[in-house]
């Protein structure tokens, strides 16, 4: 930007000089407001150039021109600003306007040579006669493939005019001389070559190639200069043979833009797939690639020799708990297009993984399987797919931690702490509606959704763990009790905490009056209003309120008491006060219909001389980021001495307009409503 900007800028400006003197128009102010701007950009142009130039890659020698047509170009533009400012020098102003530009493309064209190369502009190439490829058997790799990356990705750092570390891609010859750190290749370990290592670290490494800042290798390329630099085709220049199922063909020719459209599978080939125990799905409409996998136990070279008929249509393959050993790997050079390879519950061991070659593999699974941290390396450094699942296999924790430091997001190895957290388990849910009762009740849990997971809970108030009781049978109360619970399964992370009340209605209850207006109207479902006028008695007739959210019935809404813009106030006279230890209140929040939990709920027992007195208070924090497509439901307990009280007034305090708090801001002003459904002493 700040060296294009007053390029343009200085042409916009010539232009508006131009209508202005030959067209009789005043541009002046505009004109001015250009030639200054550009100088200003001139001058940020310089000195990041000039700094820029420091840099030890560049040679000044070659360097000097460009600096020094640039330096004239900025004196050129300053001598615009005075020019413009002076009374009868239109002319001079005209002319050294035109030598500005002039001087501009002198400085440009050598900075171009700088970036791209002394024949940047060379138009040779725009009367080469176009090549037809019907079909090819061999290619010259370095010239038609390799030096094509090179020009794309990585001469602008390292060619004539600027060879970082001293290193030039732009020729053969200099490509094999290497730079400061020596050559990019290694004979004898191809694979620890500086160039294969370069382009395969992680982006954030300082060494990493091209750096981050610039243009990046496609995994095509990276795969073609990785077999270019490990095959030992870099030894020499000239045409190599291109075999007709190898994946250097398919992935040169994708390269080049050359690759043929996916001819369909011929339907012969498919019957006789399907005929013998494949499954076969077609991958999209018109595509002709295909998804297939194996559905019996045992696989023969006969299936595999099947399988070679479709190779070039081959996108899937599922070979998973099948006896696919070692020995029929070698089935897996033989599909270019490959991206889902699944070889999970088979024999293969790191024999089978040096036969994938394939740089187009998205997934591979080896779960269960005898592969070792040797074969996953080697995979890595050859031609590393961009997942790879591998717990149950033969790498210890040791080596799990070495391969995390090569690839940190590419390999999953199940339940590890090193690569992913274990797989949560759901908490465990009763089937019981209703958790209110008389005499006794007998608590089901619903069956678990995985298999071999063990519910513990206790009745105690305690957290449940291992050593907890196990749920076997339905669990039978006559008292009320606290019950809580987990999923636990060894491997797994524990569930979150089931916890829920088991009330037993010891009607304790005389009398009770809700001292509110029942009478206003709530619009709740379809539009149609309701109202909980003489609706008190779902307070306390001992059954749980209906799951309800904004559109539920009419009859399922009339199972709560709701008070909008009111503190919800209940009296209740009891009997066997010396028997009652706590009360519960059930509360439902729902967002959308503009129901809350109260702010804070108080106890008040009557005196003898009839005063009400504070018994127990319990302030209730807002939610903490709640779904408002959700209902939520809670009940709240506070502990209570009612010695010489048998009369208590119960209050649910609202907040009237929601809270304000960032998670209620969508609801903010408005009015909110208070809902309970059941109010127990025990």
């Amino acid at each position: 930007m700040v060296l294009h900007l007053p390029i343009g800028s200085l042409l916009m400006t010539f232009l508006l000089l131009v209508v202005s003197r030959y067209q009789k128009v005043d541009f002046g102010k505009a004109i001015r407001v250009g030639v200054d701007f550009s100088f200003a950009g001139a001058f940020m142009a310089a000195l990041m150039g000039y700094l820029l130039s420091l840099d030890e890659a560049y040679d000044f020698d070659r360097l000097k021109f460009h600096f020094w047509a640039g330096i004239i170009t900025l004196i050129l533009s300053f001598s615009l600003c005075v020019l413009h400012r002076m009374n009868g020098k239109e002319n001079v102003f005209f002319g050294s306007f035109i030598l500005t530009l002039l001087s501009l493309m002198v400085a440009g064209h050598k900075g171009g040579q700088i970036t791209h190369g002394e024949d940047y502009l060379s138009t040779a190439k725009l009367f080469k006669k176009p090549k037809l490829f019907v079909q090819k058997d061999s290619i010259d790799y370095y010239n038609e493939v390799i030096h094509l990356i090179f020009e794309d990705k990585c001469v602008s750092c390292h060619n004539a005019n600027k060879s970082q570390n001293e290193l030039r891609l732009d020729r053969y010859d200099l490509v094999l001389k290497g730079g400061e750190r020596g050559s990019m290749f290694d004979q004898q370990n191809p694979l620890e070559g500086r160039m294969v290592k370069y382009i395969s670290l992680p982006m954030e490494d300082e060494l990493h190639m091209p750096p981050k800042n610039k243009s990046q290798l496609t995994e095509k390329e990276k795969w073609l200069l990785t077999h270019w630099a490990t095959s030992g085709a870099y030894l020499k220049e000239g045409a190599i043979g291109l075999a007709d199922k190898d994946s250097l063909k398919f992935n040169t020719m994708a390269f080049l833009g050359l690759d043929e459209k996916v001819k369909a599978a011929r339907g012969s080939d498919l019957d006789k797939l399907i005929a013998n125990g494949f499954r076969i799905k077609p991958n999209a409409l018109h595509d002709n690639l295909l998804k297939i996998k194996f559905m019996r136990p045992k696989l023969t070279i006969e299936h595999l020799k099947m399988l070679e008929e479709v190779n070039n249509q081959l996108l899937e393959l599922d070979l998973s708990n099948t006896n696919f050993n070692d020995k029929m790997a070698f089935v897996l050079k033989e599909f270019p297009r490959l991206e889902v390879l699944r070889l999970d519950q088979t024999q293969i061991s790191d024999d089978a993984l040096n036969y994938i070659e394939n740089s187009t593999l998205e997934v591979l699974n080896l779960c269960n399987t005898k592969v070792t941290h040797h074969g996953i390396q080697n995979l890595l450094q050859l031609n590393p797919p961009k997942t790879i699942y591998a717990w149950n296999t033969s790498i210890d924790r040791d080596q799990q931690k070495q391969l995390a430091s090569i690839a940190p997001s590419l390999i999953h190895f199940g339940t590890s702490d090193l690569f992913s957290e274990k797989l949560s388990l759901s908490p465990p849910f009763i089937r019981n509606r209703n958790v209110i009762f008389d005499d006794t009740i007998s608590i089901v849990f619903e069956e678990t959704k995985v298999k071999y997971i063990n519910i513990h809970y206790t009745l105690d108030g305690s957290e449940p763990d291992e050593s907890s009781p196990v749920y076997e049978d339905p669990i039978t109360l006559t008292d009320s009790k606290m019950l809580r619970a987990k999923s636990i399964k060894a491997g797994w992370r524990d569930s979150d905490l089931f916890e829920q009340m088991i009330f037993k209605n010891n009607n304790h209850i005389i009398e009770h009056k809700v001292n509110n207006n029942l009478d206003q109207n709530y619009s709740i479902s379809h539009h149609v209003n309701l109202t909980f006028s003489d609706n008190q008695t779902v307070l306390f007739d001992g059954k749980k309120g209906k799951r309800v959210y904004r559109g539920t019935s009419i009859e399922d809404a009339k199972t709560w008491l709701g008070v909008k813009r009111q503190d919800l106030e209940i009296e209740v006279k009891l009997k066997d006060v010396d028997k009652i230890n706590y009360v519960t209140l059930s509360m439902l929040e729902n967002l959308d219909m503009s129901a809350v939990y109260p702010r804070k709920i108080e106890v008040y027992g009557k005196s003898s001389i009839g005063k009400y007195e504070l018994l127990n208070s319990l302030s209730i924090p807002v939610q903490n980021e709640p779904d408002d497509r959700l209902s939520y439901f809670k009940n709240f307990t506070l502990p209570l001495d009612l010695q010489g009280y048998n009369e208590v007034k119960i209050r649910a305090l609202n907040h009237m307009n929601f809270p304000d708090a960032p998670v209620y801001k969508k609801w903010k002003k408005k009015s909110s409503w208070i809902f309970a459904d059941e109010i127990i002493f025990w």
